[in-house]
């Protein structure tokens, strides 16, 4: 294992390869827990993310157009909900 430093404000810095294999990225959570005289740094998640949703084939390509409309900037804003329900009826 990778020895580290603590620094000033007893800060550690965890290596990449580390990070990279726990996916731990900057703001994320560590859990901490000393047992004689071993400190274990476990990744923590505080809220649950949103699970993956599987698309069709056609939902991929709808979802696709439509990032693409909006890196183009073919966007519309709408002060309301009413607004964007007349505008999709058109």
């Amino acid at each position: 294992m990778p020895l580290v430093k603590v620094k000033h404000k007893a800060q550690i810095t965890l290596p990449a390869n580390l990070r990279k294999a726990l996916n731990i990225e900057e703001g994320d959570y560590l859990n901490i827990e000393i047992d004689h005289n071993k400190v274990t740094l476990t990744p923590q998640t505080i809220m649950d993310k949103i699970p993956s949703v599987a698309l069709s084939k056609k939902g991929e390509q709808m979802l696709n157009e439509a990032l693409q409309d909006v890196k183009a900037g073919k966007v519309k804003e709408f002060k309301n909900v009413r607004e964007l329900i007349k505008d999709l009826h058109k």
